[in-house]
């Protein structure tokens, strides 16, 4: 790599590594008038004197020395130098020792062979010590009275070793600060000096760079005074700097060259590895590094190439790193890439591919148990403009087997939240259902182990956000998941189990358990059309307008709660329909995690296509929670009222409904006796809003409209019991989930998988439902604002 040619900057702003060399001049110098004065006056009080008054007047700041000693003829000592600087910066020297040729002592003149200086600290404020410094050299520069003749005072060799320093100083408005141990061999005669500092740390902002050694030469033969020549290199060894709070690129090593003391133009060869840490002070790694950094960059962006080159290697090269990631028996899991950047006008193109392979991830938000030999491909294409914060995708694609996603876009980041734009589309190319299903790794998506399937499977979701206008937010989705068609299932998934007779058992938070009977005769059972309409309103209403005519999922619902959410800045809502709230309940569990949300959407498809509308909300209202161990319409109707299902009237049907976002929590409100005066305005609201969707007749409403709910007591032991009973489920830490669902760690049902039954052979001789009222069908999600505590009106359910 060809330095570039050196430029010339009237107002050098980078001198960090030429003050260090300045400072060390001025040490010599200091060392140096001690010798003067010294010849011919071998008084040692005499001597001190006259030292410290010449050394002081030559410093221009206050000077104290310790110790002055002429050592025979030929040799000086001086202990103990400190400098006090006006903003509070201090130089101490703890030794210098000056070694005088003592023959030409004996021809009246005075000729220092050497100077070295030992030990002492530097400390404060950069800017001032520049400053300093050049004013050290214009009184250096002065001319001075006769005799110069007779005294040969700059040697061919001066050093210092051990200074500790400490600096501090600012960047670009950042607070910058330096910290090492300082060490320079000089030729003066040559004026050059090698520079190293050791144990280095660094920090702009909050930016911190450690490393065993920085080292450059500095070459002032070229300038003027103390100010080093450039273009200035500096050799980097082992320096760490970390890339996230887990992770640090570490064992750096390489050159850095600067164009100018301004920085203009920098220059880079650097190679190293990873580590969980950032310490410069490790032992060295014979091995190879791991990945390459060779680039040539204008300061301000302008132009300029860096190339990042990561050869794959095994995590196990990094076993420091590996401790730190969420994975198990990775040692033999691989990672490589590389990436391009080219810089114009203040932007960069960026070129890139990365390959994992064999990484076993284990992680509470993705998967239950660790999700084995995760790995994928990954090609990128892009344009990033940092001065305003947009970064456009040309493409991004994804590569996992056969399935390939592609994502483009841009994305406007700006500073002010409300000028953020974000605009992306997701695509997959038409591939074999049963492949999508495949690429997935099993342990993701357990509860789908037995799955076959037919057919093609292909989508596009189209996504533009301007936080100007949320309300014009667009979210859409191309896809057609019905031309994947099940071939054989899971028995406790299949179509002649979910219709017909089925005994659901749960695991609670606090880990017991309880059943409910869905089966024909059961007291735990009520059928469809033996459960009041005012329920079904009711939880319409809740949770899912557009039930009726939805295939399982809501785009207009998806979008509503992804609006809400940016609008609070957090995930607060979710987005589950009726049928996802039924297989979540009845097949899967209540965890939090990428792996519930992917099953839940699958089973979702699956369920929809193989039974029908009735079946689906029946095995709903008969499953899901009320209350603390409260499970099914049957059991909720007795519970709270004494009544069976049939005989709910609009109130207590709408109270039912919302204990169905909380039950446990809401629960407070049977143990105090009666619903609190908040949840009653609740209560009234969401009758006024059935009525507004046509789900309750006027003469209903006006009947209805400002009765309450009285709560039958006999299930209540004491209000201290019941209330106990909340709080112990509340703080569990288990997750509820179904022990007859997919997930159940020890199935009774030896065979796994069936073949699928079609919707038309799917009914398990159940005589056939009666259809839903008129006015129940409504395609839009439907809210009640403020219903739930605490929340602000969104149009979406929040999610449980």
């Amino acid at each position: 790599m060809t330095p570039p040619e050196p430029t010339k900057s009237p107002r050098p702003r980078w001198r960090r590594v030429a003050l260090v060399g300045g400072i060390v001049g001025s040490l010599v110098l200091l060392g140096l008038a001690g010798a003067v004065v010294t010849f011919p006056r071998w008084g040692d009080a005499w001597a001190h004197e006259l030292a410290l008054e010449r050394i002081q007047r030559i410093a221009g700041v206050p000077v104290t020395i310790s110790r002055f000693d002429v050592v025979d003829f030929d040799s000086v000592v001086v202990e103990g130098v400190e400098l006090a600087f006006a903003d509070g910066s201090s130089l101490t020297v703890d030794r210098i020792d000056v070694a005088i040729i003592r023959d030409e002592l004996w021809s009246g003149r005075v000729v220092v062979d050497r100077v070295n200086a030992t030990g002492g600290r530097l400390t404060g404020e950069g800017g001032a010590l520049r400053d300093y410094a050049r004013d050290l050299r214009a009184r250096l520069s002065a001319p001075r009275d006769g005799g110069e003749a007779r005294f040969k005072l700059v040697p061919p060799q001066a050093s210092l070793k051990g200074l500790q320093v400490e600096l501090r100083d600012e960047l670009g408005g950042r607070p910058v600060s330096l910290r090492g141990v300082a060490t320079t061999e000089a030729r003066l005669s040559e004026r050059t000096a090698a520079l190293k500092l050791a144990e280095v740390e660094a920090s702009i902002g909050e930016r911190t760079l450690r490393a065993a050694e920085l080292a450059t030469t500095i070459d002032l033969s070229q300038g003027t005074g103390l100010e080093a020549a450039f273009p200035l290199t500096v050799a980097v060894d082992r320096a760490a700097t970390a890339i996230t709070p887990q992770i640090a690129v570490a064992e750096i090593r390489g050159t850095v060259t600067l164009a100018d003391a301004a920085a203009s133009r920098v220059l880079v060869d650097l190679a190293g590895g990873f580590s969980d840490e950032i310490t410069g002070d490790v032992e060295r790694d014979a091995s190879a590094p791991l990945w390459a950094l060779r680039g040539d960059v204008a300061r301000d962006l302008s132009d300029g190439t860096v190339d990042l080159n990561m050869d794959a290697f095994k995590l196990g090269r990094v076993p420091d790193v590996l401790a730190r990631l969420p994975v198990i028996e990775s040692e033999s899991a691989t990672i490589g890439g590389e990436l391009k950047v080219a810089f114009a006008d203040g932007k960069a193109s960026l070129v890139g591919d990365l390959a994992i392979a064999g990484i076993n991830v284990d992680h509470p938000l993705l998967a239950r148990q660790p999700v084995r030999d995760l790995g994928f491909s990954l090609a990128l294409t892009a344009d990033v403009d940092p001065r305003s914060r947009i970064v456009k995708i040309e493409q991004a694609t994804l590569q996992r087997g056969p399935v390939k996603l592609a994502l483009s876009g841009e994305f406007v980041h700006a500073d002010d939240p409300t000028a953020r734009h974000y605009r992306a589309e997701l695509t997959m190319p038409k591939v074999r259902c049963q492949e999508f299903l495949s690429a997935i790794p099993a342990e993701l998506v357990p509860s789908l182990q037995g799955f076959e399937l037919k057919g093609d499977f292909e989508f596009e979701i189209s996504a533009d956000v301007d936080f100007r206008d949320l309300d014009a937010l667009v979210l859409s989705a191309k896809l057609k998941p019905e031309t994947c068609k099940p071939v054989k299932v899971p028995e406790l998934v299949s179509a002649a189990r979910l219709n017909g007779p089925l005994v659901h058992r749960v695991l609670m938070r606090d880990g017991s358990e309880r059943s409910v009977d869905v089966s024909e005769g059961s007291t735990d059972y009520t059928p469809l059309d033996q459960i009041s309409p005012y329920v079904l309103a009711a939880v319409m209403t809740t949770e899912d307008g557009g039930f009726w005519k939805h295939k399982g999922f809501i785009t207009s619902q998806f979008r509503a709660a992804l609006r809400s959410n940016l609008e609070a800045g957090k995930v607060r809502l979710g987005a589950s329909t009726i049928t996802m709230q039924m297989v979540k309940n009845v097949l899967l569990s209540h965890e939090r995690t990428l792996s519930r949300k992917l099953q839940e959407v699958v089973l979702t498809w699956y369920v929809e296509q193989s039974l029908s509308k009735q079946r689906i909300m029946e095995l709903y209202l008969n499953v899901i929670e009320f209350g603390p161990g409260v499970y099914g319409i049957t059991r909720a109707a007795s519970h709270y009222f004494a009544k069976a299902p049939a005989d709910l009237t609009p109130p207590e049907a709408a109270y039912l409904a919302l204990m169905l976002p909380s039950p446990v929590r809401r629960h407070v409100h049977y143990c105090e006796g009666a619903p609190s005066p908040a949840f009653q305005a609740k209560l009234k609201r969401l009758l006024a809003i059935m009525h507004s969707r046509g789900r309750l007749d006027p003469e209903t409403f006006e009947q209805w409209k400002d009765e309450g709910v009285v709560f039958d007591a006999t299930d209540l032991t004491s209000r201290r019991e019941c209330l106990a009973e909340v709080e112990r489920l509340l703080t569990a830490s288990s997750q509820q989930r179904s022990l007859t669902g997919l997930l159940d760690d020890g199935p009774d049902i030896v065979d796994l998988s069936i073949d699928a039954e079609p919707l038309a052979d799917a009914t398990g001789g159940r005589p056939k439902q009666r259809p839903p009222k008129a006015g129940f069908e409504d395609a839009t999600l439907e809210v009640i604002g403020g219903l739930d505590e605490g929340d602000s009106g969104r149009k979406a359910r929040r999610q449980p």
